[in-house]
């Protein structure tokens, strides 16, 4: 059936939604390069942004453990992703949308779950 809808010598294009699908994922898993962006390697990218990408990557790799962390802890977590805020800010339009995204789900999880713990104190 595949092979009946296409024409001799005709090819599949993708569509501007999957293009755009593409480059949001590209841009979210650090692929800059592959959609126009800088050209320093990841192994670079860290040490010449600032380590933010370090510590974005450290604060939301915490989230499977929320529910086990003290309050002390989640508070700090959510002061780190606070202080984040200003270098994410930084970054071009689509990086800069993908990542306040990404943190900002972070912070919302590790507050939703402090306040659940405050909340079973009382």
């Amino acid at each position: 059936m595949f092979k009946e809808s296409m024409s001799k010598g005709s090819v599949l294009k993708p569509n501007v939604f999957m293009k755009g699908v593409l480059i949001v994922a590209l841009a979210g898993l650090g692929g800059g390069r592959a959609v126009g962006g800088s050209s320093i390697s990841a192994a670079e990218a860290p040490s010449t942004q600032g380590g933010w990408q370090a510590e974005f990557d450290d604060l939301c790799s915490k989230t499977q453990d929320a529910m086990t962390l003290s309050a002390e802890d989640l508070t700090v977590l959510i002061q780190r992703c606070d202080s984040l805020v200003p270098e994410i800010e930084k970054l071009d339009a689509t990086r800069k949308t993908v990542f306040m995204g990404r943190l900002k789900r972070c912070r919302g999880l590790y507050a939703y779950v402090l306040d659940s713990k405050k909340n079973e104190k009382k």
